[in-house]
């Protein structure tokens, strides 16, 4: 079977890959928007480095089923951080619902590991708040999240939309995983734990800078392009009809 260490390395190769590649695209980006290439790029290397730590042993807690390294957590900590930033700045959410964001997914994964830690009814009560903290996030990004971005352009309801399920699917696997993982219920041993959230990383965090580097239009508009109050999707619409009516008619 292949060795702990080796699933880390290669883990972490794959993720520095990634963080290159998205970091040549954003320097192509137009400067009004780099920002946002900026932030996929520090997520994803994030994870690259944690990935490296943890291959090196370093930063390591005793758990209920093992030893595990909280560079991992760390290194989601800098990712999470990304992902607020951009559901925040293309739904134009506002300050206070995206510090409430990452605080709440925050929560989510540093209680993953909490609950690796404690036994018993500590486990079952941080285990339960997990799972309110996990609904609270999808509420927030399904109501006023949602809500906001209405109130843009139609290409940032649509990016928005991307990245809140995208959101939404990646936590569900990785709280998944965290279950189901050897600390917790140990329905599965060290290596398929692994190698699920590593799948589970990858394909968030090239979702992430896939979705965010082609939708560049998207990012360069200004979210008072659309009146307050009215969709993106309604006031292309509106923009539609208004230069039909300007329309010259033929006469017969």
């Amino acid at each position: 079977m292949i060795s702990e260490t080796v699933i880390y390395v290669v883990s972490s190769g794959l993720l520095g890959i990634l963080a290159v590649v998205f970091g040549y695209h954003t320097t192509r980006l137009p400067a009004s928007v780099r920002r946002y290439g900026g932030a996929v790029v520090v997520g994803t290397a994030s994870m690259s480095v944690a990935y490296l730590l943890m291959a090196g042993g370093a930063l390591t807690v005793e758990t209920t089923g093992r030893e595990q390294s909280i560079a991992r957590f760390l290194g989601y900590s800098v990712t999470w951080m990304a992902f607020a930033y951009l559901l925040g700045s293309v739904a134009d959410a506002g300050r206070r619902y995206t510090l409430v964001l990452l605080a709440l997914i925050l929560w989510v994964q540093w209680a993953t590991l909490v609950s690796w830690i404690v036994a018993g009814t500590a486990e079952l009560l941080v285990t339960g708040t997990l799972v309110v903290a996990l609904l609270a996030v999808i509420s927030l990004l399904f109501v006023p999240f949602t809500r906001n971005a209405r109130k843009t352009t139609a290409n940032r309801v649509l990016l928005f939309s991307k990245l809140k399920y995208l959101t939404v699917l990646g936590w569900a696997g990785l709280v998944t995983v965290g279950m189901i993982s050897e600390q917790n219920l140990a329905l599965v041993d060290m290596f398929v734990g692994q190698i699920a959230a590593t799948y589970i990383d990858v394909v968030l965090l090239l979702g992430l800078g896939g979705i965010v580097l082609s939708h560049v239009e998207a990012l360069g508009e200004s979210t008072s392009t659309s009146p307050v109050g009215t969709t993106g999707v309604e006031a292309t619409s509106d923009a539609m009809e208004g230069a039909a009516a300007k329309r010259p008619h033929s006469h017969e």
